[in-house]
């Protein structure tokens, strides 16, 4: 029976590529590489010699259908890898695997290291809840709608950002959320590993101060704030009656307070009942300050 292995490979330091994802890479009979350059360098260093090809962004879909359906015909071994880390996850795989299920083919996580639990143990915050958001968006506006979408979310927001990238990042964050707390790590499990936490303001200064720092694959994340209590919780609507007062404090007349209410969308009657209303107290008070006298 055909198998579609999901193997984590190391981000950075070879030791962890486990000894159950060597054995899996040695044993299968296809591996599937996001690009078969990096994996080639891997199987070398654990003298794997199993057949490789390469599985991207770009023709995933297309060889997906292929290799799912050779799965099919065969008894076929398939480990699927990335360039670094958990396929699948801001890496090609999730369309293949999909697929594999759909077509009844087994599906096999073999898992290791990851990027994105490794920076979150390091971060310090303790929110056990996230939302893993992956690479943004790049252009400026939509970057910061995404930003300020995200206040409505679990507390903490994982991010994933290319070195050219981290700069405008840190400038979108400073705009949307002055003053909030991050952390960023980098170059995890490598020699020039680095983790930096503070406010918005204080690490980006450390980056403008330090940019040969800004190399690497980047984990960010936000400690969010919470939503304001004006956002969360919305006005009640002014009752026929309050508007009525308002229109006539302006100089109108009841009767064209009550034709602007109807035409700006107000229920006749509603309208007509407040005003009776309005009617009623006004007597009652001009009542009291004749008994008054």
């Amino acid at each position: 029976m055909s198998v579609l292995y999901v193997v984590a490979t190391p981000i950075g330091n070879l030791e962890d590529l486990s000894p159950r994802a060597q054995n899996t890479l040695k044993e299968a009979d296809l591996i599937l590489a996001e690009d078969t350059r990096v994996t080639r360098g891997l199987l070398s260093a654990f003298h794997i010699k199993t057949p490789l090809e390469s599985h991207h962004l770009h023709n995933e879909r297309a060889n997906a259908q292929r290799i799912v359906a050779r799965m099919l015909e065969e008894k076929l071994s398939v480990a699927l890898v990335s360039d670094a880390g958990t396929p699948a996850i801001s890496d090609p795989g999730a369309y293949l695997v999909g697929l594999a299920r759909e077509a009844g083919i087994p599906v096999v996580a073999v898992p290791g290291p990851s990027a994105l639990t490794a920076a979150l143990s390091l971060s310090g915050f303790e929110e056990g809840e996230f939302t893993f958001y992956g690479f943004l968006p790049r252009k400026k506006a939509e970057l910061a709608a995404k930003l300020q979408s995200m206040r409505s979310g679990a507390p903490l927001a994982v991010l994933y950002e290319a070195p050219h990238r981290m700069q405008a990042l840190l400038e979108a964050v400073t705009a949307v959320y002055p003053g909030i707390r991050l952390s960023v790590s980098r170059e995890l499990s490598k020699l020039h590993e680095q983790t930096i936490t503070g406010t918005i303001e204080e690490v980006a200064r450390h980056f403008m101060e330090h940019p040969g720092q800004l190399r690497g694959e980047f984990v960010v994340i936000l400690r969010l704030p919470d939503a304001p209590e004006a956002a969360a919780k919305e006005e009640a609507p002014a009752s026929p009656e309050a508007r009525l007062v308002d229109l006539l404090a302006r100089g109108y007349t009841l009767r064209d307070a009550q034709a602007e209410l109807v035409l700006a969308g107000s229920r006749k009657n509603a309208v007509y009942a407040a005003a009776l209303r309005l009617k009623e107290l006004a007597r009652g008070l001009l009542s009291q300050e004749e008994q008054a006298d």
